[in-house]
C-alpha cells in the first residue's frame, strides 16, 4: 500500500473535518472589511489620478496612454487581491489558467481599442 493511501487510512473522521475547516463560513470571526474599503477608497484614487490627468492635459498623448494603462494594470491587481481574493486561495492554483484567458481577452480588446483610435483618421 503507497505512503498516501496509508495515510488516509490513518486519518480519522476529526482529522478529516479539520482538513475541511476552511470550507465553513466563519460567522463568528466576522469584523469590520477595512481591507475591503481601503481598496475601494484606493480604486477611487487611482481613477480620480486619470481622470486629472486627461482633463488637464498636462501629459503629452502618448505617455498619457502609458501612464493611463500602468494606473489600469494596478487598479486590476487592487482589484482582483483585494475584492476577488485571488490572494486567499487554498490549494492548487486552479485560478491562474482562467485569469491567464481573461488577461489575454482583455489584452487584446484594449490593443484593438487602441489600434482603431490611432488610424481612424484613414477612414473617412
Amino acid at each position: 500500500m503507497s505512503t498516501v493511501r496509508r495515510q488516509e487510512a490513518e486519518e480519522t473522521p476529526q482529522e478529516f473535518e479539520a482538513g475541511l475547516e476552511f470550507m465553513n463560513p466563519h460567522f463568528a470571526e466576522e469584523r469590520f472589511p477595512w481591507a475591503q474599503v481601503w481598496g475601494y477608497v484606493a480604486s477611487l484614487v487611482l481613477t480620480v489620478i486619470a481622470l486629472w490627468l486627461v482633463v488637464h492635459q498636462l501629459l503629452s498623448p502618448a505617455v498619457l496612454l502609458g501612464v493611463i494603462l500602468v494606473l489600469a494594470a494596478g487598479q486590476a491587481g487592487l482589484q482582483l487581491g483585494v475584492f476577488m481574493h485571488l490572494r486567499e486561495s487554498r490549494g492548487p492554483a486552479w485560478q491562474l489558467l482562467p485569469l491567464g484567458l481573461a488577461l489575454a481577452i482583455a489584452v487584446g480588446m484594449v490593443g484593438m481599442s487602441v489600434w482603431i483610435m490611432a488610424f481612424k483618421w484613414g477612414v473617412s
